[in-house]
């Protein structure tokens, strides 16, 4: 009857958004896989992936290189788009501690690209097409991919990866060309991330976290 009303209205999401002036967030279907801050206020479209904080750190992790593989490995695809679930994504990502560094880096992101796209005019989909193009040599788009590079170092030294040479260039994937790390590095990510998870799910089964009467999805990939 009362059809003016959301069917799933969130409240407890809202009620955390009413703290927070912006929030990160990501499309739900998209061929970027980027996070972005977005402002509180508003209704948040059932399209898109909202994560309750606007700590920079968390923009960082989300814009790295390693999450995006991670993303890649573990979602459905719609063409080339990427269909992101938090569930089989984000849950089963196996998180470190959020550092200084990563939010240092999360904020000039955030400050540098959108300075960017407002003086480009330029859409996040338009921008990243640029990033990964190897033609494309502009000044500030070349900057860009630094941020990207830098981010990638630092989150996967949270992990303690400093051995894992990234190899950062313009490789060819699935997706197309992309300015990414190597395709060596990419699939030591892709194991190392695979064996913490396996890691953590083994510790959540042996303290009860999976039991039957309070079974749950948790950072373990199983279950």
């Amino acid at each position: 009857d009362n059809w003016w009303l959301y069917w799933a209205p969130r409240a407890e999401l809202y009620t955390k958004l009413r703290r927070l002036d912006r929030v990160v967030a990501i499309a739900r279907i998209s061929k970027t896989v980027m996070p972005v801050m977005v402002p509180t206020g508003q209704v948040m479209n059932e399209k898109i992936v909202v994560f309750a904080t606007d700590d920079m750190a968390v923009l960082a992790l989300l814009s790295s290189a390693l999450h995006y593989w991670w993303a890649i490995s573990k979602s459905s695809t719609m063409k080339v788009d990427l269909n992101y679930a938090p569930s089989d994504v984000f849950e089963t990502l196996p998180l470190q501690r959020l550092t200084p560094e990563m939010r240092t880096l999360g904020a000039e992101l955030d400050r540098f690209r959108r300075e960017l796209m407002l003086a480009r005019r330029a859409g996040l989909t338009a921008t990243y097409n640029l990033v990964h193009d190897p033609r494309c040599a502009d000044a500030d788009i070349a900057g860009l991919r630094e941020i990207h590079r830098q981010i990638d170092h630092v989150v996967a030294h949270t992990y303690g990866w400093g051995d894992l040479e990234l190899d950062h260039g313009f490789h060819m994937t699935r997706q197309g060309v992309r300015f990414t790390v190597g395709p060596t590095a990419r699939q030591e990510i892709l194991d190392r991330l695979l064996e913490l998870n396996h890691e953590r799910y083994a510790t959540e089964v042996a303290a009860g976290v999976h039991d039957k009467k309070h079974k749950r999805r948790g950072s373990g990939e199983q279950g």
